[in-house]
């Protein structure tokens, strides 16, 4: 019985800690909507980064200088002395 309610008490936690995570990040992902930002993957950091929103192309360098464009074609190492990287959602 004691085997029982303990495998009970452990599915019953094992949920609500699921549940819990799957409302933290939604309640992050709503954050960062109302606050028109988007969560990048910084390389050079090695950090996550908040940047505006509504862009497609995210470039970033060693001095922590991002650019951001919709142009699918702009590539910021072309004709720069600075090493740009891609960020990644």
């Amino acid at each position: 019985m004691s085997r029982v309610n303990d495998q009970i008490s452990a599915t019953i936690r094992q949920n609500y800690e699921t549940r819990r995570a799957a409302l933290e990040r939604a309640n992050a992902n709503f954050d960062r909507y109302i606050r028109g930002v988007d969560q990048y993957q910084d390389p050079f950091k090695g950090a996550a980064v908040e940047l505006p929103s509504g862009y497609r192309n995210v470039w970033a360098n060693a001095l922590g200088e991002y650019i951001l464009s919709d142009d699918a074609n702009f590539n910021p190492n072309v004709g720069s002395n600075r090493s740009w990287r891609r960020l990644q959602r």
